[in-house]
């Protein structure tokens, strides 16, 4: 499973809402969620990035509470300037965490190259 790629795809989903092309189904369209909610979060990158399961730790909350509570159950889409401001820090966030996991995988390569290099020099091969 490729977490880039579920998160690029997040990404995206965001990307789509702040050009008032998409609006969010929250758990119904989230890519992580579609993979990570029946597992109640377990394995899911925003919940392992953030410390905390369901978003808790993410812009999300925020954005959600906006949405119920000043344009009521309608979809969930920019309505207006602070809607703007919540949908783009939630794709920033969800880049943070691309960039996160990339950096991640980097350092894993390089451990890995580092260390088949160490057992060359040393006559393991």
């Amino acid at each position: 499973m490729n977490k880039i790629k579920i998160m690029q795809s997040s990404v995206d989903k965001w990307n789509r809402i702040i050009a008032g092309k998409s609006s969010d189904g929250g758990v119904l369209d989230c890519p992580p969620c579609r993979i990570f909610y029946p597992l109640i979060c377990t394995g899911c990158p925003i919940a392992e990035y953030g410390g905390k399961k369901f978003c808790r730790a993410s812009p999300y909350p925020e954005w959600y509470h906006h949405q119920n509570n000043v344009h009521g159950f309608l979809r969930r889409k920019i309505y207006c300037p602070e809607c703007l401001r919540l949908a783009t820090a939630m794709r920033d966030y969800q880049i943070e965490i691309v960039n996160y996991l990339k950096q991640k995988e980097a350092a894993k390569k390089q451990q890995k190259s580092s260390a088949e290099s160490d057992e060359r020099v040393n006559g393991f091969s």
